[in-house]
């Protein structure tokens, strides 16, 4: 990584080791993060136009994707296109409309979530639209919703749209301000137009938030504590700090090698080194990946220290290309490809062309994902309320794992320790039953073999 220093809280490399032995799994392949489950391990049935059933009321949470992009990142697994005309993506709003008119009139929205791709690649007309499109269909309270956006993307044309349909909250892709860096990932923009455009979304007084990515090739330690010291500067007032993901579709998975993986060692120490350098420059852990601004008298840090995602919990319709809802217990997948999903949703057709049910097992590990796996504790006495059945009847042994490899503390709520928080993804992927990490495993091995990732020693 470029730098020996001593980290505070950091394990020592035999207790990393002895950590990981206890674990037992380490994989590089991923789809998401295990805490997002079901798409951590997206084992989907095929269900060509399956139809999401009536919604029979109360609160809902809307996504919507909007996927074009100004260029592609060598990182990006998400639908995305880039160069569309303003032809195509008139085109994907009038059917983000007609998907949209799904939603019941006055449904209660517990919160908006608009992703990509970018949406900002919209022109501000359209993304007017898409936002009308939303709003017409719901009633909301005073909670933060939240549009994405990339540093060049965003006009004065584009803020006031956000402005007039409330958004408060705008996340922003930056991922490094080393130029360098950005050019290994074939980010299309300079670190000063990122921190610059940040500035200027802060000013407009919007909560703004800054994805950053350790673990990229050619990247330090030092690299990416300026990273955190030029964004705490431009006024960010939280930060996502996400580490290099690897999925068999994007092409930095054909050309990492072996010693540019995030090991354990290697993966361990820089979590570390984040949350020691965040908490240093007044930003504290809210989640396994957030740092938030330490709330003082400006009225935007006190709104971002309050800040709750919503977007994992109870119902929610997704609208767009391979857009996931989450109805009932069962997750609806739009279609991946761009004109097949046009051309259903013009036709009168469900764009839906995969479902996951959710059985018992998974909404088990759903429970877990969103509270133990998102750096909540687990209420023993709810599990119980919730399933019938208390957590060590289902989970015995890896609570007995991870509890006795110190990742977690047990009583009437179990909760990750500062160890363990290190680790919170492959603590959760423990809870995972075995069908599911064999699934992974196969899924991480075919990839290699279609030469699609390069091969690894399990570290």
């Amino acid at each position: 990584m470029g730098d020996a220093a001593a980290i505070p809280g950091l394990p020592d490399e035999a207790r990393i080791k002895e950590i990981f032995e206890a674990l037992g799994y380490f994989n590089y392949l991923t789809f998401a993060p295990p805490n997002i489950y079901p798409m951590s391990a997206p084992a989907f049935q095929k269900a060509d136009h399956a139809q999401r059933p009536a919604y029979g009321g109360g609160p809902l949470g809307i996504y919507v994707h909007i996927p074009f992009c100004n260029y592609a990142c060598s990182f990006c697994f998400y639908a995305k296109r880039v160069g569309e005309n303003r032809e195509t993506m008139a085109r994907y709003v009038d059917a983000l409309e007609k998907e949209l008119a799904w939603i019941p009139p006055g449904t209660p929205l517990t919160q908006l979530f608009v992703g990509g791709g970018t949406p900002t690649a919209l022109p501000p007309d359209l993304l007017d639209r898409t936002l009308t499109a939303v709003f017409r269909h719901v009633t909301r309270d005073p909670v933060e919703h939240t549009v994405e956006c990339s540093p060049e993307s965003v006009t004065d044309e584009h803020i006031q749209v956000l402005l007039n349909h409330q958004i408060g909250r705008v996340s922003m892709g930056i991922q490094s301000t080393h130029d360098q860096v950005l050019e290994h990932i074939r980010r299309k923009h300079a670190g000063e137009l990122a921190l610059g455009t940040c500035t200027r979304l802060v000013r407009q007084g919007f909560m703004v938030n800054v994805d950053l990515i350790y673990g990229l090739p050619g990247q330090t330690e030092a690299h990416f504590r300026r990273d955190l010291e030029l964004v705490a500067a431009s006024g960010a007032h939280s930060v996502t700090a996400y580490d290099l993901r690897i999925n068999e579709r994007t092409p930095i998975a054909r050309s990492l090698s072996e010693d540019e993986r995030l090991a354990p060692l290697r993966l361990v120490r820089w979590r570390a080194f984040v949350r020691h350098a965040a908490a240093e420059l007044g930003y504290r852990q809210t989640r396994w990946h957030t740092f938030v601004r330490d709330a003082g008298d400006d009225p935007d840090s006190r709104r971002a220290a309050g800040f709750k995602d919503l977007t994992g919990q109870g119902n929610q319709f997704s609208a767009g290309l391979s857009a996931r809802s989450r109805l009932h217990h069962t997750v609806y997948r739009n279609r991946s490809d761009l004109n097949s999903y046009l051309d259903c949703i013009e036709s009168g057709m469900s764009p839906v062309d995969e479902v996951f049910p959710l059985d018992d097992t998974a909404r088990r590990i759903r429970y877990l994902a969103l509270s133990l796996g998102d750096g909540e504790c687990l209420d023993r006495a709810d599990y119980l309320r919730t399933f019938g059945n208390s957590f060590d009847e289902d989970f015995s042994e890896p609570l007995r794992c991870t509890r006795d490899a110190g990742l977690v503390t047990d009583g009437p709520t179990i909760s990750l320790t500062d160890t363990g928080r290190l680790v919170y993804d492959k603590v959760l992927l423990a809870f995972y039953p075995e069908q599911v990490k064999q699934w992974l495993k196969e899924r991480e091995q075919s990839a290699v073999a279609k030469g699609r990732l390069l091969p690894v020693t399990q570290g």
